[in-house]
């Protein structure tokens, strides 16, 4: 009986052997690994549920014995498929059929060899870049932007596009906890963002950026349901350090951001040994509603015109009526309402007494709720600096970079503050980093590129300017312009201007740049119809000598603004102007008064005190008041200052102590760096008695010159083929062009 089972074994053996029954299952097996490779690979690009992955491992195991059954019963004949009973044992192809399967296991093989080969091959590379010796990894993590980290937008997969504002407020969320922790350098936002919609080479991203790592992803959202998928890439190799998807509800949305920092956190400490004590956690807002409310009004706050920000104040208190005490949308709305004031830095229409009794509340609130929200501390100092409050400014600025050094912007008003504060290379070294981390941020390059043009770095601000050019054509021609100006180019100059005005005319500040200019060059009604703020034509006149005129428009300014510093500064100076010295004198002091220990000395008001001193003959009060502005002064041109303002200023101040020839020396430079109307001239000649000092003389008569030969070019090519849409001469003011000398 034993020998009979083994006979019956070996013909059953044999008849699957020869129907190719162990050829097709072999070839079934690693055509299904192979298979579940490649949906594992293409699953995460391509969105596909959490549960694809093991539906095809299933389905593959379920396929197998119906293989081996179909294998068994059927068999592949040259006329095609037919039951193997059917077939004649002689006229069986099954040994052809057998070969062509054992190529085609061969060539299976050898790729399934080659994918094993390429996947060891990065583990062993990985393995090897993250075993190196203490004294490699000690030099490695000194490497500038080695422990780093970009946080590009999270790709809106939802059905609806209106719902990007939310994968973007995701992706600003998770930068904000990253940027954090100690150690870690994470771009800001506003360069991140740049590459929104791009479909560009990892590595290019993060050579731009300056980082060693990228974090990408997606956002899905569906009624109450959202699917956040993320990944953590090695920008020089390519490598995933980790990627994971979560399919939660809508409420959990806290909680994701919260894995997804750990998870990144723990990534980097795998591969670069970082340290962290404690990993931050989001600021959950009561709901799911009041978030994605919230998360709206940040995207509408970004765009910076003021419409979106009348829109972003109504979804900030739809928040905050969903939820009173979210700190962040107190915050949020603060800023909003301070960036609807009437400025050339700001986007709205209110005086800065009207955006301020809007903005404070819930600004004070904010700190209130959460004394550590770094958003609330930067727009705190923010508004402190407004109302020219500066010392006080300074430590909620730097309490806010140091809970989040990526707050550029907030970096940005910093600088801004320590150049008040006439602490020139601080606010040089604080735009300097601001630009490292954010290279791509318009308000950073902006900056950075006024700062190094204050200095007259020509050489050095080339890059930046032309970075600043590729974002925002019209704000770097307008650069460009102010170049040419400083170089004593003022027509050519003044025709960048206008350019940048007809590269985009709904940027006011493009229109008061240009307007300004061609009034100080002396095309006064171009001036005044291109001026974009017809409420309010002090801002345009004040450097001309109609003094009475000038007084009424700083009163009705003030008037309109009686909480503005600068209205009252204007002011002071409207009333000394016109011979009104008590009363200029009274409100400089009420000026000076509101101006905390630090600035107050060093406020530029001081020097109507000291010119009042000096024509009384009143030695030792003039100095009194001269000296620390001389050391501002002094330490700025130290620090590289070399601008129209700061020379006026050193030759007023040479004057004052009777150096009559430096005096001389930096008023040419002033002549040569500007635009200053020869109106105006003539009445500092006459108020600090150059006009009795023959040295003088030469000055001005070149300095008539040569705005009458650029008032003639700027005329010659508005008037010419290639003039300009914002400004047309009419046909009396091209005849009668005299044309340069």
């Amino acid at each position: 009986m034993h020998r009979i089972k083994k006979e019956l074994m070996g013909q059953l053996l044999e008849e699957l052997k020869r129907r190719n029954v162990f050829r097709v299952s072999v070839a079934y097996v690693v055509v299904a690994w192979l298979v579940i490779q490649v949906i594992e690979t293409v699953s995460e690009p391509l969105g596909l549920p959490d549960w694809t992955e093991a539906f095809f491992i299933v389905l593959m195991l379920a396929g197998l014995p119906v293989i081996v059954l179909f294998s068994w019963a059927f068999e592949l004949t040259p006329e095609g498929l037919k039951k193997t009973e059917d077939v004649n044992t002689e006229e069986s192809v099954t040994d052809v059929t057998g070969k062509k399967l054992n190529y085609t296991i061969i060539v299976v093989l050898v790729m399934a060899l080659g994918y094993f080969l390429w996947e060891r091959q990065g583990l062993v590379e990985q393995a090897e870049q993250t075993a190196a010796t203490p004294e490699q990894t000690a030099e490695v993590t000194q490497t500038s932007g080695q422990t780093s980290i970009a946080v590009l937008p999270f790709v809106n997969m939802s059905a609806d596009p209106a719902q990007e504002y939310f994968s973007d407020g995701i992706s600003e969320e998770l930068l904000n906890l990253l940027a954090k922790i100690p150690d870690l350098r994470v771009p800001a936002r506003t360069s991140s963002f740049q590459f929104k919609g791009q479909n560009l080479d990892i590595g290019d991203v993060a050579k731009q950026l300056n980082v060693k790592h990228v974090l990408e992803g997606s956002v899905r959202k569906a009624d109450v349901r959202i699917r956040v998928t993320a990944q953590l890439i090695e920008a020089e190799t390519g490598y995933h350090l980790w990627s994971d998807t979560y399919d939660r509800e809508l409420d959990d949305i806290f909680a994701i951001q919260d894995e997804i920092s750990a998870a990144i956190v723990a990534a980097l400490s795998d591969t670069l040994g970082l340290q962290v004590d404690a990993v931050p956690h989001v600021k959950a807002a009561a709901s799911s509603e009041a978030y994605n409310l919230f998360l709206l009004a940040q995207h509408q706050v970004q765009k910076r015109t003021k419409i979106d920000l009348e829109s972003a104040i109504l979804n900030y208190e739809r928040a905050l009526d969903l939820d009173p005490d979210y700190a962040p949308a107190h915050a949020g709305i603060g800023l909003a309402w301070y960036l609807l004031t009437a400025s050339d830095s700001t986007y709205g229409t209110l005086t800065l007494q009207e955006s301020l009794a809007k903005a404070m509340p819930h600004i004070e609130k904010s700190l209130l709720l959460d004394g550590e929200l770094p958003e609330a501390l930067g727009v705190m100092g923010l508004t402190l600096d407004a109302r020219e409050r500066y010392e006080e400014a300074i430590p909620y600025y730097e309490k806010a970079l140091t809970l989040n050094p990526s707050l550029t912007d907030v970096r940005n008003w910093y600088s801004q503050t320590l150049d008040d504060l006439a602490q020139a290379d601080a606010a040089l070294a604080q735009i300097e980093k601001a630009y490292e981390m954010d290279p791509l941020s318009l308000l950073t390059l902006n900056n950075y590129t006024n700062e190094l043009m204050l200095r007259r770095r020509f050489d050095t601000v080339g890059p930046v300017l032309d970075r600043l050019t590729q974002l925002d054509p019209g704000r770097g021609t307008t650069f460009k312009g102010y170049m040419l100006i400083s170089q004593g180019r003022a027509a050519e100059g003044v025709e960048q201007l206008l350019r940048a005005v007809e590269f985009d005319g709904a940027v006011l500040g493009f229109k008061s740049a240009a307007a300004q200019f061609l009034w100080n060059l002396g095309h006064r009604e171009a001036g005044v119809s291109l001026w974009p703020f017809p409420s309010n034509l002090y801002d345009l006149v004040s450097f001309g000598t109609e003094f009475e005129y000038i007084l009424e428009l700083a009163q009705e300014k003030f008037d309109q603004n009686p909480g503005d510093p600068g209205a009252l500064e204007n002011l002071a100076w409207a009333h000394w102007n016109v011979g009104n010295r008590e009363e200029a004198l009274r409100l400089a002091t009420q000026y000076l008064d509101s101006l905390g220990e630090t600035r107050r000395p060093i406020d530029g008001m001081n020097t109507l005190l000291v010119l009042d001193a000096w024509q009384r003959g009143d030695e030792e009060a003039m100095l009194a008041r001269l000296g620390p502005l001389e050391a501002r002064i002094d330490q700025g041109l130290e620090s590289g200052l070399d601008n129209f303002g700061i020379t006026l200023w050193k030759a007023f101040t040479a004057s004052f102590r009777g150096n009559h020839a430096l005096a001389l020396e930096y008023l040419e430079k002033t002549t040569t760096s500007g635009i200053m109307p020869v109106e105006r001239l003539t009445h500092f000649y006459e108020m600090m008695g150059w006009d009795e000092d023959p040295t003088f003389a030469p000055l001005r008569e070149r300095h008539r010159t040569y705005m009458s030969n650029e008032r003639a070019k700027l005329l010659a090519l508005a008037c010419g083929p290639d003039g300009f849409e914002v400004w047309q001469p009419s046909a009396a003011e091209c005849g009668r062009s005299p044309g340069p000398n």
